[in-house]
């Protein structure tokens, strides 16, 4: 699997997502350190069990394998961490554009995703105009980072989006 090499930002006019079918994430967060995170997700109709590794400020190793319903539920009950519950709508490609909408303990976050064949594309993308401020490097643009943070800092991070 390729590496992920992505910039994020808030969003501060949400584009149409007319007739684009979103995909349901329920994630939860086994372990993140030392620039390491492991984690669980439903995605859809089906269970995955991804590692990533940091590379640099953008780009990240990755590794994905679809595990059994069992085994997700085994494993997201050991995370004591908050269900990342989130809908993502993949809105474009080259580059991959996605918007991913938070609900439940992080309802008001709504990010868009942009991924990148490399760090040079990466560095000379020009945001959309419904795009608001970057969040590539905060704590609020990583879930594994989020689920940590307390409810007075995201309201903060949500507060200077623009």
């Amino acid at each position: 699997m390729r590496n992920e090499i992505e910039r994020k930002f808030f969003v501060k006019q949400l584009p149409s997502l007319e007739g684009i079918e979103p995909i349901y994430y329920e994630r939860y967060i086994l372990s993140n350190e030392n620039g390491k995170e492991i984690r669980v997700q439903k995605l859809g109709n089906s269970y995955v069990y991804e590692e990533k590794i940091d590379v640099s400020g953008l780009e990240r190793a990755r590794t994905k394998k679809e595990i059994s319903k069992e085994k997700f539920d085994e494993l997201r009950i050991k995370s004591n961490n908050k269900a990342i519950i989130r809908d993502r709508y993949n809105i474009s490609s080259n580059p991959d554009i996605s918007i991913q909408i938070y609900k439940g303990d992080f309802d008001g976050l709504i990010r868009a995703e942009v991924e990148f064949e490399n760090e040079h594309d990466a560095q000379k993308f020009e945001p959309s105009p419904w795009m608001g401020a970057e969040m590539t490097g905060l704590p609020i643009a990583r879930d594994a980072n989020l689920v940590g943070l307390s409810r007075s800092d995201f309201e903060n991070y949500l507060g200077n989006r623009f």
